[in-house]
């Protein structure tokens, strides 16, 4: 029987993986790893419930290997639930006679574990992305104003907009099927087709971009194929050095300097935070909270496979500009006050 705590994980991954998309399988095995690095060799009977703990504060006290950084509290929770899952694959398949000690061990997550959490771009860089030109702005600018996936954007064509109706039809994605390729699926990602508006600001750009264009695709490679991954990171990489190079000619401009040139031997400083295209589309669904677009509505815009994922986002923000406001209040309260206040 086996009792290889490796030797099972590996079994596990075998049965879970098929059908799997790759991006959710790499997931699986990453997570699997962390699990596998510590419990390896152990006999599966012989992890108890204090050897699970023992682990957690193993991690607790040790930086990601991968990232260098703290483990965050939803790689605690990803990390335990995969742990879940072996152990009842192990059981289910009679490969061994314990209890899971893997079992209620989420409430053990330290308090002080860092949460992920995603950030909107800010307006430095938002205005940066609307007027410096790059063959990718087109890509930021969907991404940033109707809320597209990088995953959407890929496969999108030009017959998927609706200059009359300013109106994008998203009815498929593109789906990875290796370290480097992707293919085109129907539909989105969480299997439903959507209508997304266009915005005005952005309609110029788009017919500019069309009376331009060679392909079908919106946003191809140079010569009109559709982005592979390394493709994508590669133009994205030179999008981000666009924007900070120009943002740094600015800065210097201002400081009465004259800045180098971009391929200057010496290199441009990062003055500008890089962000993520998934950045991009968060800042859409802040931006229909700051325009008070109704839950349900933006959920539909953003193409959410439950508007429960839209109500943990909007929740947040409610949080975050209660407290904003409350300041507003006390520097009012504060100026309002000032000459009013008696000294005890």
């Amino acid at each position: 029987m086996m009792r290889n705590f490796e030797e099972i994980t590996q079994r596990w991954l075998e049965s879970v993986l098929f059908g799997l998309r790759y991006t959710y399988q790499n997931e699986l095995r990453c997570t699997a790893a962390h699990l596998v690095n510590y419990f390896g060799k152990m006999n599966c009977e012989e992890i108890k419930g204090f050897s699970v703990d023992a682990f957690i504060r193993y991690l607790s006290e040790h930086n990601n290997p991968n990232t260098g950084k703290p483990y965050s509290k939803r790689l605690f929770v990803e990390i335990i639930d995969v742990g879940c899952r072996i152990f009842e694959f192990a059981l289910d398949n009679e490969l061994i006679q314990c209890r899971n000690p893997f079992y209620r061990k989420k409430k053990k997550i330290p308090k002080t574990a860092p949460k992920t959490e995603r950030t909107p771009i800010d307006d430095i860089q938002k205005d940066l992305v609307l007027k410096v030109y790059h063959r990718t702005q087109i890509a930021a600018l969907l991404m940033l104003f109707c809320g597209l996936r990088r995953g959407e954007i890929i496969p999108l064509e030009w017959k998927d907009i609706d200059f009359i109706n300013k109106q994008i039809a998203v009815t498929k994605s593109a789906e990875r099927i290796d370290t480097n390729n992707y293919r085109v699926k129907p539909h989105t990602k969480n299997g439903k087709d959507r209508y997304v508006s266009i915005p005005d600001n952005i309609i110029p750009c788009l017919k500019y971009e069309k009376s331009n264009s060679k392909f079908d695709l919106i946003y191809p490679q140079t010569r009109g194929s559709i982005h592979t991954a390394s493709s994508w990171k590669s133009t994205w990489n030179g999008y981000q050095a666009q924007l900070n190079y120009t943002y740094y000619c600015e800065t210097m401009k201002k400081l009465g300097r004259t800045p180098k040139h971009i391929n200057a031997p010496s290199g441009i400083p990062q003055l500008l935070d890089k962000f993520t295209a998934h950045q991009l589309r968060h800042t859409y669904c802040t931006m229909l909270y700051l325009a008070g677009v109704d839950l349900k509505t933006a959920s539909k815009l953003m193409g959410h496979s439950d508007v429960k994922i839209t109500l943990e986002i909007y929740t947040h923000l409610d949080e975050k500009h209660k407290r904003l406001n409350i300041d507003k209040f006390n520097r009012f309260i504060a100026e309002d006050t000032a000459n009013q206040i008696i000294n005890y």
